[in-house]
């Protein structure tokens, strides 16, 4: 019951067919129980999420990441993206973002999934990290190690491929179903 509120954004069963609410199905419960908590603190940014949160307790916070945990990740949506965004996107993700987002992205046990995502959610996802508007240091799901490895992997995308580095990534992990 309590996870059916989530589906009006999250699709059922937390899988999306909207272009700004991620899949939620098959996300690693701790990783979304503690960015349940970090919306709910106002941690981390979100337009509606930081609303919403604030009206569960841990408990049901909790009951409600199980849940999701426990459902398959849908990817069901073929998205149009740029077979050669798509292959640079690829090198991109072999040199910077493998070691974390297992997978091609598909690996949701560790981290959340990016493959499948929609492109506009990753789009504003990607820049609320580039930008420092959503705060890695203020992620207690990393380690300390892993805080300082992302930043320094978002900065190097920036530096060494800019605006059309970071759009390849994009159209990478958009390219998966």
């Amino acid at each position: 019951m309590l996870a059916n509120t989530c589906n009006g954004c999250h699709g059922p069963n937390g899988t999306s067919y909207g272009p700004a609410a991620p899949t939620i199905g098959g996300t690693n419960a701790a990783y979304m129980f503690e960015t349940m908590i970090a919306f709910r603190e106002g941690e981390r940014p979100s337009t509606i999420m930081q609303r919403i949160a604030k009206g569960y307790s841990d408990e049901e916070l909790k009951l409600i990441a199980d849940y999701f945990a426990k459902q398959p990740f849908g990817r069901v949506v073929d998205q149009d993206t740029d077979p050669d965004l798509v292959a640079r996107g690829k090198q991109i993700y072999d040199n910077l973002c493998e070691d974390c987002h297992e997978d091609e992205g598909m690996s949701a046990i560790d981290y959340p999934a990016l493959a499948g995502q929609m492109m506009p959610y990753l789009d504003h996802q990607l820049h609320d990290l580039i930008s420092g508007r959503r705060d890695l240091e203020k992620n207690e799901a990393l380690s300390s190690k892993e805080r300082r490895k992302k930043m320094r992997n978002l900065k190097e995308l920036v530096e060494t491929e800019g605006g059309d580095g970071v759009a390849a990534v994009i159209h990478f992990f958009g390219s998966k179903n």
